[in-house]
């Protein structure tokens, strides 16, 4: 097993398309590290689940980050 997924399997790790990786880690929502300047990124597992807990519906984190104009 891989410990840094590239945004391809990132995606294919979360069940979510590649965009959706790509807007999460411009928002700083998801994060992850960029190889070689702006064009590779790398992202960990942990971190992905961790997004998920923060992001999930109804948590009281997600309210917190969206009252506080964090979230999405």
């Amino acid at each position: 097993m891989k410990l840094w997924l590239n945004v391809k399997d990132a995606a294919e790790y979360a069940g979510v398309c590649a965009d959706t990786i790509y807007t999460a880690c411009e928002r700083r929502e998801l994060h992850h590290i960029r190889i070689g300047g702006r064009r590779a990124i790398r992202t960990k597992r942990e971190w992905i689940d961790a997004w998920f807990e923060r992001y999930a519906c109804g948590t009281r984190d997600a309210r917190a980050a969206g009252a506080a104009g964090l979230g999405a």
